[in-house]
């Protein structure tokens, strides 16, 4: 790879949220694994385990265009550390409760919707965060350079999480996560934000064409497409607790590296991407639903611990390409936009929309049989 990729990180405010951000998403992959560990725990039920998934996957079909507004018109430091405040205490009184045992399903579920009501919220600013920090012509690499320390996260935040669970306990995991926002929060509020007039911007509204477009009839088929896509990809997240925890009872350490697998099946994906997504959007696409699809079956049909990695592994290389083909897609219609973190709400209220319809359907599908 051009060491030129690496530039960004020589910019201080970059490398410093570069390392801010790491470390957040590592927590944020610990503490997913603790939080569906404790869950199968609490519930043998498949459409239970599922809701998990589904508490996550709301608060951003509902919120993610109203936070791209936001984001478009007001102090996106305000939108932040509103955001990152709202995970962290959640995140803390997740850690307190499964400590003292006083956890039940309501409980997790409800702590889980307010995680994602955070994540919702700051999503669509931190879109904005990476293209501030640098100058125009290291844009695109900063992004790079961005997504493949979150594919790093895929890999150990899992692998860390089912250690820290066969070790210490779910409830270090949660605390883990706790501690992981701090850098972050730090890093927002000393954030040097460039000034906007936000008496000006609370004035911007999408021009009707710009509506048009973003509802054509083409771009109605892509937002089905994602629809579709999501739904049918949100069996994994839905069932995999199940599969695993429940029928192979595997142990913390096993339960952990499942979502390493799938981790490093995108890894492996980001390596190999520009042969992957270098051709045909077509081909790209097919290959990745065949990947995607192998690692289900292998899923569905294994009865071990290592079909599941296996399928996992699979599953990781096929999803990397469907989202990062999905949200390419979806960006190009913002390209003259004036609120573009708006319109690029539209796509995750879309995609979240399939993942946590899919989640229920699926969980409740999975407790007929």
């Amino acid at each position: 790879m051009n060491s030129s990729v690496w530039t960004p990180l020589k910019f201080p405010f970059y490398r410093t949220f570069w390392i801010c951000a790491f470390l957040s998403n590592l927590g944020t992959w610990i503490q997913d694994v603790a939080a569906s560990w404790v869950m199968t725990h609490l519930s043998s039920s498949p459409l239970i385990i599922a809701l998990l998934s589904f508490a996550n996957s709301l608060p951003l079909v509902l919120l993610s265009i109203p936070a791209g507004y936001m984001a478009d018109t007001r102090d996106r430091r305000k939108v932040l550390l509103l955001a990152l405040a709202l995970m962290f205490l959640a995140s803390l009184f997740l850690g307190i409760n499964v400590y003292n045992g006083h956890i039940s399903e309501v409980m997790l579920l409800s702590l889980t919707c307010v995680m994602g009501i955070g994540a919702a919220l700051s999503g669509p600013a931190f879109q904005t965060v990476v293209s501030d920090l640098v100058p125009t012509e290291e844009q695109q690499n900063s992004i790079l350079v961005f997504y493949m320390g979150i594919n790093a996260t895929r890999v150990l935040g899992p692998a860390l999480g089912g250690g820290v669970l066969s070790s210490f306990g779910p409830s270090a995991a949660f605390w883990m996560n706790t501690i992981s926002f701090f850098g972050l929060i730090l890093f927002v509020i000393k954030w040097p934000l460039p000034k906007r007039d936000f008496a000006a911007l609370a004035k911007v509204k999408a021009q009707p064409e710009e509506l048009a477009m973003l509802f054509s009839i083409h771009n109605i088929r892509l937002w089905i497409e994602i629809l579709v896509v999501t739904f049918c990809a949100s069996c994994l997240w839905a069932l995999y607790p199940t599969k695993g925890r429940v029928e192979l009872l595997l142990n913390s350490w096993q339960y952990g590296s499942l979502l390493g697998c799938l981790g490093l099946g995108a890894c492996v994906s980001a390596l190999f991407s520009k042969k992957l997504m270098g051709g045909a959007t077509a081909q790209s696409l097919a290959l990745a639903y065949l990947f995607f699809s192998l690692g289900l079956l292998s899923m569905g049909i294994g009865d071990s611990y290592l079909w599941m990695c296996l399928g996992m592994f699979l599953a990781g290389v096929g999803w990397i390409v469907l989202a990062t083909l999905m949200n390419m897609s979806s960006r190009q219609l913002t390209g003259k936009s004036h609120l573009k973190a708006t319109m690029l709400g539209v796509f995750f209220a879309v995609f979240y929309l399939g993942m946590a319809s899919g989640s229920v359907a699926w969980g409740f599908m999975a407790k007929l049989e």
